[in-house]
Formats: structure tokens, sequence, C-alpha cells
């Protein structure tokens, strides 16, 4: 019993670490655009999916407040998400 937990600590121990810390900073982050229904002014919403349980359970939809009238309404983040191209770094070479 005793040497199954010795295997199972580190590979909890990781998985914490890739869940927790590794993949909010370098996972897959999107970002919507969303247009408020009270006040009409576009802003933008950062979100990563199926990072939290309520996330996972409302799927597509957030409850927001927007952050110009503060008015608390339901977004569909998927289908206003944005694309944005993915900058390749120029390799510097010596010659």
């Amino acid at each position: 019993m005793v040497d199954i937990l010795y295997i199972l600590y580190p590979i909890v121990v990781i998985g914490f670490v890739i869940i927790f810390l590794l993949l909010p900073r370098y996972g897959p982050h999107y970002t919507s655009r969303l247009t408020c229904p009270n006040c009409k002014k576009i802003f933008n919403f950062h979100w990563i999916p199926g990072a939290t349980f309520t996330s996972l359970l409302y799927r597509n939809n957030r409850k927001l407040k927007c952050p110009y009238c503060h008015v608390k309404s339901t977004f569909n983040v998927t289908s206003t998400r944005i694309r944005k191209t993915k900058k390749i770094p120029k390799i510097k070479s010596k010659t």
C-alpha cells in the first residue's frame, strides 16, 4: 500500500503544476469581442476553455458585468471569439 502512495504522489504533484501553474500561463487562451446589450459598447474578454468548474457547467455562456455600465448579462464567448495571428520570431543569423 505504501509503494502505491510513493508512485501516486509525484503524479499528483506534476498534474497540479501542469493544470494550475503552466496551463493558465502558457495554455490555450482566447479573446472574445463582446457587445453589451444594455449600453451597446464593445469590450474584450480573455478566457481559457475549461479553466473552472462553472465554465465546464455553462459551456459557451458566461455571465459577465459590462465594464462600462456594470450590468450583468449572459454572453456567448465561443461565437464571438476573435483569432489573432501568431507572430513567428525572426532568427538572427551571424553572417
